[in-house]
């Protein structure tokens, strides 16, 4: 006749197998909220449920029975699940109650002084069961003082509020538990990131028959540890002697056929547990460690590395968290996930936070943006995060003196990676020629940073709390705006893109410390690259940012120049003009009329010059910089000067001695700084387009497609100059005869353009004006309409005057007169022509080009 105890068991465990990824002490919460159908409610114990589960004891009250049946997702067969629990009931057995462990029967003691236990099943020293088993600590049936059936040792944490089941890294830990390779998992992440609730949740669905927590912290502390968990297994008393307790248990793993499960949980330094790893072919471990040095990695382990919530599961926490208080609203409880980097540990305490002091999110969030607070404050010890013992502060310091002990100067690259940017800092930044590799990879195996693919990250939130621990901020803030500077001058353009975020982040966190005796250089350099890509309304606004901080005469001119150059590159040459002139007359005055800052601030007077159709005036100007300036030929002062006289020659006019200028100093620059310098590399750009205006067309091509070719080698394919060569090459391409082609890349390069720099850049509408014109040549009849928007648009950003508006202008009168409307193509570029022959003087190129396509509709023009 089969077991009524062992039956109700098999049932019950059959309901709780319904919940796997759920532990033991969430079953016995919910099972105890279950309003029953007579409208009781009974409270069940997360112990004794194992218990009942375990088939060790049976419930007292049928009711506790159906609370679990109806926590674990319902019940039809109601009288039938009765019947299992009151059998059970009438035939427990022993003197113990139906509520404690019931021991096997005592045999009968044959008529000797001592009754020989009776023996251990010969197939294993256990009788696995295939349910779960409770919490904490637990002992099987004893037979002859040893131990028969499942047994759990150690004291897990107890399940966060509001648990996530975070099903991908569970499944990677549970894969990885079911790999035959595999002997141990590890868990790895910052402290804080709930390896611990993962690893709880493994012991409680684990089906070992031992399973053992085991706090590591420390070397005696799992000596502890294992010594207590032999005592369970052999059941004796305790001991003195831990650390031959501890042999014992680890040689029984190794020998064993019982399976087992250890969670080693925390592992602070690994070389403490030399000689105490567990093995055996019976069993599995996982650890849990901020840690992922070396001695940790082997062949039989499997690292999964753990890393904050991602957006929705932070947010799905704080609602459940908060859901206590219905003022939180759903957007803010986003935002404020957003706001601590989706950290799990800032969450639960910013939860707690918020639920003891009454604070609402916006209020919260408030504090969280201003940088004078501290992390401590912000995430007390007074408002602990559920099931853990540290706060975020103290997770960072503790890991922080860890890492300062594997390398004496991990503190100093620690601050400075605490002042940069969290999405990636080039490691040669923190690395200074390799003397800081030691101190960086510390700060790797502590999971304070991950250092990888010659980059360096690190959440924002970490990064927060060791700004906190940094004696100096400013001494780190110059420090860090240094090794930007220094790692800047010679960058590709990636590495310039992320030295770029770097020095934005600096700026935010460092403020007036960037500003010690002058402005530091690295600020200059923002608005240079911003510059040098493109970005011209960026490079202003920033240099108009700065220019508020300056008190020292040399920033004072910098920026300024810096700002009116900006504003001529945004369609106001008239502007950056005027600009220009006062701030020359400061530069002469404070620099002298020879110094570097000064003679740039001339190079872009005469550049507006040249662009506002004052062509004499910008040659002299260009003339009497080159002939004042005395650098190196290889300068960029001097090959911007040289290569804007190329062009203001060309304008005038001198289409020859435009080419044969650009051919001389591409020669100059090929043997100065190499063929495929950038600087050569512009002006070999020059040369091309007076090769063609030149009337070869097919020369041309072949010119810009090796500077193109040669931009793309370099890397440079993403930044300004690219994007102009790219126009160019498709504008004589299509000058050439190849319009089909000429139309795809200037599409291609307008669709790039749009993305890096912006729709309302002016190299962006040039590609997309000189798209719709060539499309338009090429028979496409909607071109004429969607030229007439983009007029618009151009006027919108150069204004009505500008070069770039009478061209586009041009090109839509032609498109016109192509499409058989004269008269109107005819009145526009009659005015066009007047517009240019003011603006731009009557001999500048595109002035002669529209006198001379008008000519060819037959139309005489007025003579000038």
């Amino acid at each position: 006749m089969s077991d009524p105890k062992a039956a109700l068991a098999r049932e019950l465990g059959r309901l709780r197998r319904r919940v796997p990824d759920v532990s033991d002490e969430a079953v016995a919460r919910r099972a105890s909220a279950v309003v029953l159908p007579s409208g009781r409610r009974v409270a069940v114990n997360a112990r004794r449920l194992g218990e009942w589960v375990g088939g060790r004891s049976v419930p007292r009250d049928f009711d506790a029975v159906l609370a679990v049946a109806m926590a674990t997702g319902g019940v039809t067969g109601v009288e039938r699940l009765r019947g299992l629990w009151r059998a059970a009931r009438r035939e427990r057995r022993g003197p113990a109650s139906a509520e404690t462990p019931v021991a096997p029967p005592v045999p009968v003691a044959p008529p000797v002084p001592v009754a020989p236990p009776p023996p251990v099943p010969a197939r294993s020293r256990t009788a696995p069961v295939p349910a779960p088993v409770p919490t904490g600590t637990g002992r099987g049936d004893r037979v002859g003082g040893a131990v028969v059936g499942r047994i759990a040792v150690g004291r897990p944490p107890s399940d966060a509020a509001a648990l996530r089941s975070r099903p991908a890294l569970t499944g990677a830990i549970e894969a990885a538990l079911g790999d035959p390779g595999v002997r141990r998992v590890l868990l790895t992440g910052a402290g804080g990131v709930g390896k611990s609730q993962l690893a709880t949740a493994v012991f409680h669905r684990s089906p070992a028959d031992v399973r053992v927590w085991v706090a590591a912290r420390t070397r005696q502390s799992v000596l502890t540890g294992y010594a207590r968990a032999w005592r369970a297994l052999v059941a004796s008393e305790a001991g003195t002697d831990d650390e031959a307790q501890a042999d014992l248990f680890l040689n029984r793993l190794r020998t064993t056929t019982t399976s087992w499960l250890v969670v080693l949980d925390d592992v602070d330094d690994p070389a403490e547990l030399a000689g105490l790893w567990p093995a055996g072919d019976a069993g599995r471990s996982v650890v849990t460690t901020r840690r992922r040095d070396a001695a940790l990695l082997r062949p039989d382990v499997r690292v999964v590395p753990v890393g904050t919530f991602d957006p929705d599961e932070a947010a799905a926490y704080l609602a459940e968290r908060l859901s206590v208080d219905p003022r939180h609203r759903p957007e803010d409880q986003a935002a404020l996930a957003a706001a601590v980097g989706c950290f799990p540990l800032a969450l639960a305490q910013a939860a707690a936070f918020l639920i003891d002091t009454g604070v609402d999110v916006p209020a919260y969030l408030d504090l969280l943006a201003d940088r004078r607070q501290r992390v401590a404050d912000l995430f007390p010890p007074s408002s602990p995060a559920d099931a853990h013992d540290d706060t975020v502060a103290g997770a960072v310091r503790l890991a922080a003196e860890r890492a300062g002990s594997l390398a004496a100067t991990a503190p100093d690259v620690l601050g400075l990676v605490s002042v940069l940017a969290p999405d990636g800092i080039p490691e040669a930044v923190l690395l200074d020629g390799g003397r800081g590799l030691l101190a960086l990879r510390a700060l790797h195996r502590l999971n304070l940073v991950t250092h990888h693919d010659r980059r360096v990250e690190a959440h924002a939130l970490v990064q927060r709390a060791a700004r906190d621990l940094v004696p100096d901020l400013g001494a780190v803030a110059v420090a860090a705006a240094d090794a930007l500077e220094r790692e800047w001058a010679g960058a590709d353009p990636d590495t310039a893109a992320a030295l770029h975020r770097n020095a934005e982040v600096l700026r935010a966190v460092a403020g007036e410390h960037l500003w010690r005796g002058g402005m530091h250089p690295v600020l200059d350099r923002v608005v240079r690259y911003l510059d040098s890509i493109g970005r011209a309304a960026a490079a202003r606004d920033v240099a108009v940012g700065l220019l508020a901080r300056a008190v020292e005469p040399r920033d004072v001119v910098v920026l300024r120049t810096r700002v009116a150059k900006a504003t001529g590159d945004l369609g106001d040459p008239a502007a950056a003009l005027a600009a220009l002139g006062e701030v020359l007359e400061q530069a002469e005055r404070e620099l002298g009329p020879t110094d570097t800052d000064t003679l740039w601030a001339r190079l872009y007077q005469a550049r507006f010059r040249m662009e506002s159709g004052l062509v004499a005036d910008a040659l002299a100007g260009f003339d009497s910089l080159i002939a004042d300036c005395g650098l190196p030929a290889g300068h960029p002062l001097v090959v911007a000067a040289l290569d804007d006289r190329v062009l203001t020659l060309g304008l005038s006019g001198d289409t020859e001695g435009a080419r044969e200028a650009a051919a001389a100093l591409v020669e100059v620059l090929r043997a100065e700084l190499g063929p495929r310098h950038p600087q050569t590399l512009r002006v070999l750009l020059g040369l091309a387009r007076w090769v063609g205006e030149g009337g070869d067309a097919r020369r041309s091509v072949e010119l810009h497609r090796e500077a193109v070719d040669g931009l793309g080698s370099v890397g440079a394919r993403g930044l300004h100059d690219a994007f102009i060569a790219r126009h160019n090459l498709a504008y004589w391409r299509a000058v050439a005869g190849d319009l089909a082609e000429a139309v795809t890349e200037f599409g291609a390069a307008a669709a790039d353009a749009e993305r890096v720099l912006g729709r309302r850049h002016p190299t962006t509408l040039t590609c997309l004006a000189n798209q719709a014109f060539w499309c338009g040549v090429a028979g496409d009849a909607s071109a004429v309409e969607r030229l007439a928007r983009l007029r618009g648009e151009v006027e919108a950003v150069f204004g009505p005057r500008h070069p770039r508006v009478l061209r586009t202008r041009q090109q839509l009168a032609d498109l016109l007169h192509r499409g058989g409307r004269r008269t109107e193509a005819v009145a526009e570029l009659r005015a066009v022509l007047a517009e240019m022959s003011r603006v731009q003087g009557e001999n500048h190129p595109r002035t002669r080009e529209a006198a001379q396509l008008l000519a060819g509709w037959g139309v005489r023009t007025a003579a000038r």
